[in-house]
This record gives structure tokens, sequence and C-alpha cells, in this order.
């Protein structure tokens, strides 16, 4: 390790007129270390908001994935539902296909009922003449028996009188075959007459048949559109149900949207403090180099030296705005295989002017869970003023090896390299100010 100088500031020296010997002084390190201390509240709430944003997003992301989801459910049931209502419409132009048909059977039933009256009536009607008629004859014939009887005697007397008994006889053979001729007429227009009631009768018991198995058919069909009509409802209630889901979950998501506008703008409000408090850090910076002893050398322009040993060259964060932080990174963070532990060297002559060793816990936070934000972030580090009003920074340390006020020389070993403070991996971040702004160090190290 190299040897740290004390140059001229002795220590009764620093402590008469800490400012002139390079330090910052009391009052200006508390003032650092309460900006950093409020950069790193701010820090906090802001990983937090971002946190609370991932958790909101990853929120948004399932109920998007769950409202495609339902969206095509929904889809489903809908064609479902048009399924089920043609089948409802062919169901009930089934139904009113059996009514007309039912329909018609009972007016055929009625004409034919109606017919069957006809036809008793007019068997009635017939028997009833068949019956008159044999009364006519009854009487025709018992009037000529009881008027021609009594002449009869004398033919058979011996009367010679018997032409007349046989006109007698013939004219009542004659009546009576005219009468059974008629008589059987009646009875055959009688017998059709019955005749056709049974066919009508069998007809109508054929038609009550058809009529009883087309209800049957009917009451079939009307239970199958009822149930039709039921699971068509049960696909209406799962859609509207789904419609419901997709609606709360939308207003979840717009809940959640304006939550992350909100958090946005929140972040961007600490991102702005956190610019202001940086600028007050830079003035604090700027007003104590202005104050350094005059008999300190300033920088030389010469550049500055690699921080590590060469080994350790990868940069894996850059200068500038990072996207991971969503913000701007005010150095760069160097790493290397078995980096933890190694050397960090002065990379110019100057005065340390600010150490600060408060932060114990020193290993990787990764995941977003256990960031520590002591030393504003920066964990363990260090200040040194190489006059010129450049001055760099080194942080994450896990060791310190020189102490405020004292002279280093380019090259001397400062401290180890640790992952103290908001650090995700054993690193060191080192940082260039120019009037206590942050530059890129790029432009100063040999790369």
């Amino acid at each position: 390790m190299g040897k740290v100088k004390f140059g001229a500031c002795t220590a009764s020296a620093l402590l008469a007129v800490s400012l002139t010997c390079g330090a910052f002084g009391a009052s200006a390190d508390e003032s650092i270390a309460d900006k950093q201390q409020q950069l790193n509240e701010l820090r906090e709430e802001n990983e937090k908001r971002q946190q609370e944003i991932d958790n909101l997003g990853g929120n948004i992301s399932e109920n998007e994935d769950a409202m495609a989801l339902i969206g095509d459910q929904i889809d489903g049931y809908l064609n479902e539902i048009a399924v089920y209502g043609e089948l409802v419409t062919a169901k009930q132009e089934a139904v009113e296909q059996n009514k007309a048909q039912i329909e018609e059977i009972e007016n055929t039933i009625a004409q034919k009922e109606i017919d069957i009256e006809n036809k008793r009536a007019k068997a009635v009607e017939l028997k009833a003449e068949n019956d008159a008629n044999l009364e006519k004859f009854g009487k025709l014939a018992r009037y000529m028996y009881m008027n021609n009887f009594s002449n009869q005697l004398p033919v058979l007397s011996g009367s010679d009188d018997w032409f007349d008994y046989f006109v007698y006889a013939d004219v009542v053979q004659n009546v009576g075959r005219q009468n059974e001729e008629f008589m059987e007429q009646i009875n055959s227009s009688i017998k059709e007459q019955e005749n056709l009631i049974i066919q009508l009768n069998d007809e109508i018991s054929s038609l009550e048949t058809e009529k009883a198995t087309l209800e049957q058919e009917k009451a079939e069909l009307e239970q199958q559109e009822i149930d039709l009509e039921n699971t068509k409802a049960s696909l209406e209630a799962s859609a509207e149900d789904r419609r419901e889901k997709l609606n709360e979950l939308a207003s979840e998501n717009d809940e959640y949207q304006d939550r992350i506008a909100g958090l946005k703008y929140n972040i961007a409000e600490a991102e702005a403090q956190a610019e202001a408090i940086n600028k007050e850090i830079e003035e604090l910076i700027r007003q104590a180099q202005e104050n350094r002893d005059p008999d300190m050398p300033d920088y030389s322009g010469d550049g500055l030296r690699w921080p590590l040993d060469a080994q350790y060259h990868q940069i894996i964060t850059g200068f500038g705005f990072d996207p991971w932080r969503g913000g701007n990174h005010g150095g760069v963070d160097i790493w290397g295989s078995g980096i933890h532990g190694a050397n960090i060297y002065a990379a110019q002559s100057g005065v340390v002017t600010t150490t600060s060793f408060t932060c114990p816990h020193n290993e990787p936070k990764r995941n977003g869970l256990g960031y520590d934000g002591c030393g504003g972030g920066f964990g363990n580090y260090i200040i040194i003023d190489h006059g010129g009003s450049l001055a760099t920074l080194y942080a994450h340390v896990e060791a310190i090896y020189v102490s405020a006020g004292d002279f280093v020389e380019k090259g001397d070993v400062i401290g180890a390299v640790g992952s103290t403070g908001w650090s995700t991996d054993y690193h060191l971040h080192f940082e260039t100010r120019v009037n206590g702004t942050r530059v890129d160090p790029i432009n100063y190290l040999p790369v």
C-alpha cells in the first residue's frame, strides 16, 4: 500500500483551520451527510414507488391476460347462445307445425262427428219412415182383409164371383211385394248409414290416435323448447357474469393506471427534489474547494489513473441515464471477477476531504430486497479534492485506510472494494466532480 502523506496539515493545524487544510470541516461534512441522507430517503421512497409501479404493472398484465381469456369465454358463450337461439326457433316452428296439424285433425274430427250425427239422424229418419210404412201397410192389409173377407164367404159357398177373389188376391200380393221392396230399400239405406257411421267412427278413432301422438310430440317439443330456453338463459347469465368480471377488471386496471400515474408524478417530484439536493451538495463541495489550502498543489491536468488494479476493468454501468434506475447515474460502476476486497487507489494526488464509514451491511442486495441506503446510498465512501475544482469519490467500500485531511499521492491505497449501501454486488462506484458537479469519469481515465 502506498504511503499516505500528511504534508503541511498537522493535527493541530487541522483542529485550528480544517477548511484551509482541504477538509470540508465538521459543519460542511455534516451538511453533506444530511443532504446525502435526504437523497437516500428520496431514493428509498422512489424505489418503493417503482416497486409498487412494477407490482401494479404486473397486476395490470395479469388482469389483461384474464380479460383476454374472459373475452374468449364471452365469445364462446355468445356463439353457444346463438346456436341455442336457432335451436329454440326450430323447436318453436316444430311446435307451431304440430299445433297446425293437431288443429287440422281436430277440424277433421269435428266434421266427421257432424257427419256421424247427420248419418245417425238419417238412419233414425229412415227407421221412422220404415216404421210408418209398416204401420200403414198393416192397416191396409187389415182393412182389405176386414172388408173383403165377408165377400169371400159366398164365393166359398158356391158363388161364381171368382174373378173378384183373384183380383183381390193379386192386389194384396202386389201391394205386399211393393211394400217389401220399399222396406228392403229403406233397410238397405239404414244399413248403409250404419256402415258409414262405423267407418266414420273408425276414422275418428284413427284421427284421435294420430292427434294423441301429435299432442305427445308437441308436449315433448315444448319441453325441449323450455330446456333449450333454460340453457340459453343460463348461458346468457354466464356471459353477463363474465361481462361484469371483465368490467370489474377493466375498472381495476383504470385504478391501477391512476395509481401508477400518481406514483410516477411523485417519482418525478422526488427526482426534482433529489436534483435540487445534488445541486446543494455540489455547491457545498465547490465552496469547500474554494477554501482549500492555497499551498496545496492543484490538479495538473495529466489525467487520472485507473482506481483499481488492471484486471478489474469492466464498466457495468456507465455515466448518464440508466433505465434500470429510471434516472441518471452519476459515475461509473467498475467490476471484475474476484473484486471483493480489492485495493482502491487514489486516482490523483490530493487531500481527503470526506470519509464516511457508517454502513455495516457489506453484502450484495439483490432482487430488490434488503437495500441499505446508508451513506446516502453510497454506503461507505471517500472523497478526495485534487485542486483545480476537481474531486473524486469512491463508494460502496468495505474498508477505509485514510482519514479526512490526509494528503495522498496518485496511486496510494485508500480503501478496499465492498458492497455497502445501495449495491447489488461487489464493485466500485467511481465519480469525478468539477466544482461539485458530476462529470463523466471516462473523460479523465486512461481507458
